[in-house]
């Protein structure tokens, strides 16, 4: 065989069962029957969040899949649904529709029965759907209704209560600040005319200092110690011309503190003075006294 052939059937090959194994595990996975599994039909009355693909469990085992849901009438669902060989039906068979996991999944909980008599091939099993999430979710989410209904009426008493609790306050203080005995208007009141009786006062008090009269006394009295500043300046500055000629020897008392022999003729009388007294102490009689009678 040519080599492009072979080729081209190897390829095919491949393709073919590609598709044959890509068919498969579709089904598979979509929970689907491959193999020629017997069918059972059930009658639901609500099916819930069932779908093809769900699984058929016997005591908790799953058996099977649903296949088809077909609508009939309102209350009237029948759901097909592939069953293992090895599960043996009877003609008190019954489904009950429950739901599993936090998602809701739903599945069918298959009893085979315990009847001698075999389920029939074209029998109906009856099914029921159990009480199960949806119903629990619910009932949860009538009762959370309720608890936030309480929640909301309570809160809403409370909020009344503290608006009219605010209200009353609002009040009080609005009455408090409006009355002009008690109130800070009165005190304001109050002490305006406090300040004013005090004004009053001082103005008695600087008309009675007579201020004027007092700032003129003040001039007067400002001039006077100008005129003996300017006195003393006078003064001071004679002072002064006056010790410079008695340091120069001008004049008598220049002299007597320049001279030296002054201050020497002096010293000389007061010794010779003091000897004197002093001889006259001791020799009384030397001191002799005339007395003349005219």
């Amino acid at each position: 065989m040519d080599l492009h052939y072979r080729r081209e059937i190897t390829v095919g090959s491949l393709v073919v069962v590609g598709a044959v194994l890509f068919i498969l595990g579709t089904l598979w996975l979509s929970g689907r029957s491959i193999g020629g599994q017997p069918i059972i039909t059930i009658r639901f009355s609500d099916v819930e969040t069932l779908k093809s693909g769900s699984p058929v469990k016997v005591s908790g085992v799953p058996m099977g899949t649903v296949e088809t849901i077909d609508y009939l009438e309102f209350g009237n669902v029948l759901v097909r649904a592939s069953i293992n060989p090895r599960v043996s039906l009877k003609q008190d068979a019954t489904a009950m529709l429950a739901s599993t996991g936090l998602v809701a999944d739903a599945v069918v909980n298959l009893y085979p029965g315990t009847a001698a008599a075999a389920l029939p091939p074209d029998a109906v099993i009856p099914g029921t759907v159990q009480g199960g999430l949806l119903s629990s979710a619910d009932e949860l989410s009538a009762r959370a209704k309720e608890a936030l209904t309480g929640i909301s009426e309570i809160a809403n008493k409370n909020l009344a209560t503290e608006l009219t609790e605010t209200l009353q306050a609002v009040r009080r203080l609005a009455a408090l600040y409006g009355t002009r005995e008690t109130g800070p208007t009165g005190e304001l009141t109050r002490t305006l005319e406090d300040l004013r009786q005090v004004r009053v006062r001082l103005d008695s008090t600087l008309n009675q200092l007579n201020l004027p009269g007092r700032v003129a006394t003040a001039d007067t009295l400002m001039r006077n110690l100008s005129r003996l500043s300017t006195d003393l300046a006078s003064t001071s500055a004679r002072f002064d011309t006056v010790l410079a000629r008695v340091n120069r020897g001008e004049g008598t008392l220049g002299q007597l503190v320049t001279d030296t022999t002054f201050y020497a003729r002096a010293r000389e009388t007061l010794r010779s003075l003091q000897e004197f007294i002093d001889d006259i102490r001791k020799h009384p009689g030397k001191l002799g006294i005339t007395v003349r009678i005219f």
